[in-house]
């Protein structure tokens, strides 16, 4: 994964917008700060007083409208980091802007936003990415080298573990936890694994019952050869045990195993939508970015993991939610 080139100067740097300044914008700020190659031209948020406090924090332009960011010359990429219902809108509004866009997961909400999404960006010869960050860290990037490699043998089982309490008023924003952490997680294993040949699936509203959104899910993935993932997410708790998976990724090999944790570097303070730091998590926002710049926008490269991925995803978050109402399961 190549994402050293040398430093930009001022005038040189990609200019980037924001379209969203709420939680998540605050870990796509701090990465973006990182990246030499890149600076923070403005924001736009439909919210005036929350764009008018972080165009202080950030001391950074804010435009009026939309159209008055997307309009402005000098900004070549656009990160679209509002709430899931309007990524399609924002995303093609700016495509057709001619601006590059890197745009926070899910993607879309619906397959179809997710084609017209790629075939306008494959139109106007623009990138057009996921924001998939788990995959974009070193270390995801070694294990799947040695995954592909053979360096664990055959591989006849792995587990993506995400235990994270968030609280009700977060678990209401969200649109439930296959689609806002099962999205990350499946493609994580896509990136890892490949295709899966079937898959089943299970939730719960565990903690807020009263809320219409699940907090918690599990899916279990069967690949063509026969070895099994399991992808478990809960929003009702976080694990406080000697050797918590708050997030883990454990691959278990016939010649070896290995595990990815979030774990070494965690801080008492609230970044994003948490209530503490992962840093592992808030670097792989930086990696990200600069794969965005460098890599895509400066190099023509297309992201590790593209829209037809992302289509794919979905094709699965949709899946397993119609499985896990319908309670599809062998009762004993």
């Amino acid at each position: 994964m190549k994402t050293n080139r040398t430093n930009a100067s001022a005038a040189s740097k990609i200019k980037i917008g924001f379209i969203g300044c709420g939680a998540v914008a605050e870990l796509h700020y701090q990465g973006l700060m990182a990246c030499p190659d890149a600076a923070l031209a403005g924001i736009y948020d439909s919210d005036p007083g929350l764009m008018k406090r972080r165009s202080g924090e950030w001391n950074v332009a804010a435009f009026e409208s939309l159209g008055a960011l997307l309009n402005d010359e000098a900004i070549k990429a656009v990160f679209v980091l509002t709430p899931v219902d309007s990524h399609y809108t924002n995303a093609m509004a700016a495509l057709n802007a001619g601006k590059h866009v890197l745009v926070e997961k899910p993607v879309a909400g619906a397959l179809h936003e997710i084609k017209e999404m790629a075939a306008l960006a494959e139109a106007k010869g623009l990138q057009c990415m996921p924001a998939h960050n788990y995959i974009y860290s070193p270390d995801m990037y070694r294990l799947r080298k040695n995954i592909k490699e053979g360096c664990f043998g055959r591989i006849p089982v792995s587990w993506f573990m995400y235990h994270i309490h968030h609280n009700e008023e977060l678990c209401a924003r969200y649109p439930g936890i296959v689609r806002q952490i099962g999205t990350h997680l499946l493609y994580t294993h896509r990136y890892l694994f490949g295709e899966p040949a079937s898959m089943t699936a299970h939730t719960t509203r565990f903690l807020y019952p009263h809320l219409d959104r699940d907090d918690q899910m599990m899916l279990t993935l069967m690949m063509p050869d026969g070895s099994m993932s399991n992808l478990f997410a809960s929003f009702a708790v976080t694990d406080q045990s000697t050797n918590p998976w708050s997030f883990v990724v454990k691959v278990l090999g016939t010649r070896g195993s290995t595990q990815l944790s979030w774990q070494d570097v965690v801080l008492n303070r609230a970044l994003g939508t948490l209530s503490c730091s992962y840093g592992r998590y808030e670097e792989t926002y930086e990696h990200e970015i600069r794969y965005f710049i460098n890599e895509c926008i400066l190099g023509g490269t297309p992201p590790l993991s593209t829209l037809w991925d992302a289509l794919k995803v979905l094709e699965m978050v949709i899946r397993a939610e119609e499985d896990a109402r319908a309670k599809r399961r062998a009762f004993i």
